[in-house]
């Protein structure tokens, strides 16, 4: 063993000459024991530890570095394995390299790729890795830096993950080598590694973006002006450990790049954009890199900033509710926002929903940082917000509310109206507005902006916009200045209760309609105005009714003025009374006109007919005169003239709805639900000199409605003749020659085909009867209760057994207009009649009269 150790020391080639030999067999198996024999005798033949390696390597080199063209993968792994093995132990010397790193270039550096395997070209760069580790002094590596070059740029787009990897570790580590010499050809490296960024394992692109942090670091600006972009892109990867490197990458790049300053707009917003991540690690890593940052700014410009600092008041009175950002940080984004703000607004144009997401998230933190720094750029701001606004994705809407909030709190209103008042007729605009006011300051706002805000807002044919978005906004924009103004909203009470009603009164859906009362609870709290709404309509419905000047002709079911009136009619409570001088006006031109829209017609008399019937709630605080002015108008004017019988199918649903309208101001006082605010009883017709003059007009057209074609009609007559007889009692006025004009044709109703007309009129006929005045002649009108009983009579027998019933309840009740005549004519007729029981019981109630 002593004497190979000499022989090796002193005579390498002497000592290695079989297996070198050996190396030139046709037999890999052969070349490969060499190979693995050499360097058991060179590196683990404890005999040669001591061996002098820089003697051996020149007899050497020459056929292990032949060998790594070796056709067998195992030959070509173990030469390889030789060569790491003595860069290993060898001392520092670029004499080595020169022989070393042109067979590697051969092998993994070309265009095309030589080396098939991957195993092994994963050696052979690990090799390289090897290399660099051990070369540390930039002197011994310059020379061979167009070797690196063709040897990275290649492998680092090498189909095998691994060799990428490595390549990426060898790029990073040769930056920090040889800095000076990398910066003149870092522009070879940026594509390769670019090629990485979309690689579809993670590992892989995080190495690549960590590559590209170090080039752009060592390079020129043209390598980052190629990587910014690219490294924007990643921001929106799946993989939270991706986009966690872009945030340190370009986190160190703001920090330590020496060109930072002429690129601060291009870095930061892609920082401030990591603070938004959804992932706290990512978030967290931002907001460190950035107050980093904005401490390195105060330091490096300690001087500039030297008086804003002195003066540096605390975190304003006024401020959102987050952690305000140090003043570094501000000024940097007060300086570039000009910059940025244009970008983001292309950007909210573009068709990539996490795109335009994102930039709206930079937006945020802009204004937040750039406070009232971004005054000077609100125009751009403004534009950017309502075009977020409109947008589809509800992420977008979210977080451009955040931004106008934030707006709001750094810019004033005298600022920010004039900009967004030109496009108050889009919805984005309100909802912009909506939350600018959230954050802007009451004592700011009140005054000259609110009046023209609510002027505005308030305008006909703004409010009246029948679309969901649009009346959504609005009902925002009333009540984020209510909650933010309060008491001061009192000169726009009116606009503000005009909007919100008006959305009340012809909302798209349900839930529009439940936002708009609740905003109408808000401003009755607000004006302190009573505890229900009624109060607060007593204030402001008249406005709403002076407003409605369009002809009625021209109205649809969909036309505001329709829609407001009918709002009115149902929920305007106790406020009415007040205005049924504005009211009566306004029913008579939209009821009494024949070319109405018949529809609307139906509308406006189902209304009227709910408002007459909650008539104690309505008319408690009404004056008697105004009251009495209404009924004339509604009666004569309206009722009336449309009950008169016209031919077709409109005219009589136009007259079952007049009809109807008429049971409900005919109906007896007490019997509606509910009370007024008064216990007074409401009376429509309080007394006989109320009531007589219309009697006599009625009375004729209800006869002629009685044989209407309308069952429901004839019905409704039956109701309205009964409730006239009720009241006209109550009131003296029902007299004989009344009650001779309505019986005959409502008995005629007892052979109607309608089960409920007939039994309608046996009701109307019990209840005519028993009102007739007294004492009531039975001589003089003799052959009137002859017909009565005459016809009660003969449905008795009726195949309707519950209607037979009725009708002996009815005669019973009705007998004591004359019980002789009624006796007579059982007794005469008892021996015709099929239903004995019912005379049987007849005459033994006239006996008992009699």
């Amino acid at each position: 063993m002593a004497e190979m150790n000499t022989n090796l020391q002193d005579n390498p080639r002497g000592a290695l000459e079989k297996h070198i030999n050996a190396l030139q067999s046709e037999l890999k198996m052969t070349r490969k024991q060499a190979l693995v024999n050499i360097n058991k005798e060179i590196f683990e033949n404890p005999a040669n530890s001591d061996c002098d390696l820089t003697v051996v390597f020149p007899e050497i080199y020459a056929y292990i570095l032949k060998s790594f063209s070796d056709q067998s993968e195992a030959c070509r792994e173990y030469a390889a394995l030789i060569i790491s093995n003595f860069i290993e132990r060898l001392p520092l010397n670029d004499y080595y390299l020169t022989y070393i790193l042109p067979v590697l270039v051969r092998r993994i550096g070309c265009p095309e790729i030589v080396e098939e395997s991957e195993e092994i070209r994963l050696v052979l760069i690990e090799l390289v890795h090897k290399i660099l580790d051990k070369y540390k002094v930039p002197h011994l590596l310059s020379p061979f830096i167009n070797d690196f070059t063709s040897i990275l740029t290649k492998t680092s787009t090498d189909p095998f993950p691994k060799v990428k990897l490595e390549a990426c570790e060898c790029i990073i580590l040769l930056t920090k080598l040889i800095e000076r010499d990398f910066h003149f050809q870092s522009e070879s490296y940026v594509k390769p590694v670019l090629s990485n960024f979309a690689h579809q394992h993670f590992r892989v692109r995080v190495a690549a973006i960590k590559a590209i942090g170090a080039i752009v670091l060592a390079g020129n600006a043209k390598c980052f002006e190629l990587s910014i972009t690219p490294m924007a892109e990643k921001l929106f990867d799946e993989n939270t450990q991706v986009r966690l490197q872009v945030t340190l990458e370009v986190g160190n790049w703001v920090l330590n790049y020496r060109d930072r300053y002429s690129f601060w707009h291009r870095m930061i917003p892609l920082l401030l954009t990591s603070l938004s991540d959804v992932m706290a690690d990512v978030r967290e890593t931002a907001t460190k890199l950035w107050t980093d940052i904005g401490l390195q700014y105060m330091e490096e410009n300690e001087e500039d900033l030297k008086k804003k600092a002195d003066f540096l008041k605390d975190v304003p009175t006024h401020y959102p509710d987050v952690k305000r950002p140090n003043l570094g940080c501000r000024v940097l984004v007060q300086s570039n926002i000009g910059k940025i703000v244009p970008a983001i607004g292309r950007e909210m144009d573009g068709w990539q929903a996490d795109a335009r997401l994102r930039s709206s998230q930079l937006l945020c933190w802009l204004l937040l940082c750039a406070e009232e720094g971004a005054t000077q750029h609100a125009n751009t701001i403004v534009r950017t917000l309502i075009r977020g606004a409109n947008d589809d994705d509800p992420r977008i809407v979210t977080e451009i509310k955040r931004a106008s909030e934030l707006l709001g709190y750094f810019i004033t209103p005298d600022t920010w109206w004039p900009l967004l008042e030109a496009d108050v007729d889009s919805w984005p605009a309100l909802l912009v507005i909506a939350n600018v006011l959230k954050g802007s300051r009451a004592e700011l706002v009140t005054g000259k902006v609110m009046e023209e805000l609510c002027k505005e807002i308030a305008d006909p044919d703004r409010c009246r916009m029948r679309k969901a978005k649009y009346q959504t906004s609005l009902l925002h924009v009333t009540e984020a200045l209510m909650q933010l103004c309060g008491d001061a909203c009192a000169p726009v009470f009116d606009q503000l209760f005009t909007v919100c009603f008006t959305v009340y009164a012809m909302p798209v859906d349900d839930h529009i309609q439940l936002m708009a009362l609740s905003n109408l609870d808000k401003l009755r709290y607000i004006e302190k105005c009573g505890s229900t709404l009624s109060s607060l309509y007593e204030r402001h419905v008249g406005h709403i009714l002076t407003d409605i000047d369009s002809d009625p002709i021209t109205w649809s079911l969909l036309t505001p003025h329709r829609c407001l009136l009918d709002c009115v009619l149902l929920r305007g409570g106790a406020a009415l009374g007040n205005q049924l001088h504005i009211i009566g006006p306004l029913l008579k031109a939209s009821l009494a006109p024949a070319k109405m829209d018949p529809e609307v017609k139906l509308k406006i008399f189902t209304s009227l007919s709910t408002m007459l019937l909650q008539r104690q709630t309505n008319f408690s605080k009404c004056d008697t005169f105004q009251l009495e002015a209404f009924l004339k108008i509604i009666l004569k004017d309206v009722i009336m003239v449309n009950l008169v019988w016209s031919p077709g199918r409109t005219a009589e649903a136009t007259r079952t709805a007049a009809v109807a309208c008429l049971c409900a101001a005919l109906q007896p006082a007490g019997g509606e639900g509910g009370g007024g605010d008064g216990n007074e009883t409401v009376n429509l017709f309080p007394t006989k000199e109320s009531l007589a003059p219309f009697v006599d007009e009625m009375v004729p057209l209800l006869a002629a409605l009685v044989d209407d074609n309308s069952s429901l009609t004839r019905q409704h007559t039956l109701r309205a003749i009964a409730s006239l007889a009720e009241l006209a009692d109550q009131r003296d006025c029902f007299t004989a020659d009344v009650l001779h004009k309505l019986y005959f044709v409502v008995l005629k109703r007892l052979d109607d085909s309608s089960a409920a007309v007939r039994e309608g009129a046996l009701h109307t006929t019990r209840e005519l009867f028993s009102r007739r005045a007294r004492p009531y002649d039975t001589v003089v009108y003799g052959a009137h209760v002859d017909a009565l009983y005459a016809a009660l009579l003969v449905h008795l027998d009726d195949p309707d057994e519950q209607f037979r019933g009725q009708v002996l309840d009815t005669l019973l009740a009705l007998s004591d207009v004359d019980p002789k005549v009624l006796m007579k004519k059982v007794k005469a007729n008892i021996h015709l009649y099929r239903n004995k029981d019912a005379y049987e019981r007849l005459a033994s109630h006239l006996e008992k009269m009699l």
